[in-house]
């Protein structure tokens, strides 16, 4: 059985749509003006802390956000990644960035070696020029042989090393210890 709704007749005492009466809202109450001496005990009242949280928050000018780049400097982290995961570079520059840190992402600055537009050991001597200049050395996927030697030249220059899987990116990304990204297969 299904009820037809525009069937259904309305009981004769109920208005019908055009000769309802239009309602007006009710006005808001104003709010209570309070004078200093009614404040709570915390020495606030509602309309200032109200006003405080939705305040603008004045941008930092230039010249205080070189102080804070100064007095506090990001690490720089250089990305090493596989050709075979090129397609992978933004989200990884962005993991890095989620993390606080600065990506050196040779993929995001040199593209494919500029497209080959440069001879390849002209590009390959800029990245581990950057390499070395770099805090920190974080290696995605699998490990080719030219990631390879970015790691033995990390580990000579005695820099932290971090590994991640990411075989389930762009959902997930997954910290793995340096043994298991040197096995067989990793993605």
């Amino acid at each position: 059985m299904t009820l037809n709704w525009r069937a259904h007749k309305l009981p004769d005492n109920m208005p019908r749509d055009g000769e309802r009466d239009a309602v007006e809202p009710e006005e808001a109450p104003p709010a209570p003006l309070t004078r200093p001496s009614e404040l709570p005990a915390g020495g606030k009242s509602a309309e200032d802390i109200l006003a405080s949280i939705f305040a603008p928050v004045p941008e930092a000018s230039p010249l205080e956000q070189l102080e804070q780049t100064l007095r506090h400097p990001k690490k720089l982290i250089y990305i090493a990644m596989s050709n075979r995961n090129f397609y992978w570079r933004m989200h990884v520059s962005k993991l890095v960035l989620d993390e606080g840190y600065v990506p050196i992402n040779p993929f995001m600055l040199f593209d494919y070696y500029l497209l080959h537009t440069v001879p390849k050991l002209l590009v390959r001597e800029a990245i581990n020029a950057l390499l070395s200049r770099c805090d920190e050395v974080w290696i995605f996927g699998t490990m080719s042989l030219g990631v390879k030697v970015q790691l033995g030249i990390a580990k000579r220059l005695k820099k932290p090393l971090r590994f991640y899987d990411i075989a389930d990116l762009p959902e997930q990304v997954y910290r793995i210890s340096e043994k298991l990204a040197q096995e067989e297969g990793r993605d």
